[in-house]
C-alpha cells in the first residue's frame, strides 16, 4: 500500500515536470539486477527477492535506507541528501558502491549480470 502510495506521488511529480525519472532509475538498476528473458528466469523472482533482501540486512542502517529511498520510494538524490543531512555527492557515491556490490553479490549468488 505505501509502495502504491508512493508510485502514485511519483507519477504526480511527474506529471509537473514532464520528466523521465522512473526511466533515470531503471537504467541504473538494469546494470545490478538480471532481467528475465524467458520463463525460467520469470520463475526465479522469489529466490532473486531473498537474494536482494538478504543483500539489504547485510548492508549498515545509513546505506540501507539511501538505497531503499531511492529505489523503493523513489526519491531524488537531493531529497535523500536533505531528509539524512549528508551531502547530495555522498549520497550518489553511496548509491554507485551499492549497486557495485549489489552486482557482485548477485554475481556470487549464481546470477548473472
Amino acid at each position: 500500500m505505501t509502495r502504491h502510495i508512493s508510485l502514485n506521488c511519483c507519477r504526480d511529480r511527474s506529471r509537473l515536470k514532464r520528466s523521465a525519472f522512473i526511466c533515470e532509475l531503471s537504467a541504473e538498476m538494469e546494470q545490478c539486477i538480471p532481467a528475465p528473458d524467458d520463463s525460467s528466469c520469470r520463475m526465479d523472482d522469489l529466490a532473486l527477492r531473498t537474494a536482494i533482501n538478504d543483500f539489504l540486512g547485510k548492508l549498515d542502517e545509513e546505506k540501507r535506507n539511501i538505497f531503499v529511498r531511492r529505489y523503493w520510494f523513489l526519491d531524488s538524490v537531493a531529497d535523500i541528501a536533505k531528509r539524512y543531512g549528508i551531502s547530495e555527492s555522498k549520497v550518489k557515491t553511496t548509491l554507485f558502491r551499492c549497486r557495485n556490490r549489489l552486482r557482485e553479490y548477485l554475481n556470487k549468488e549464481g546470477y548473472t549480470v
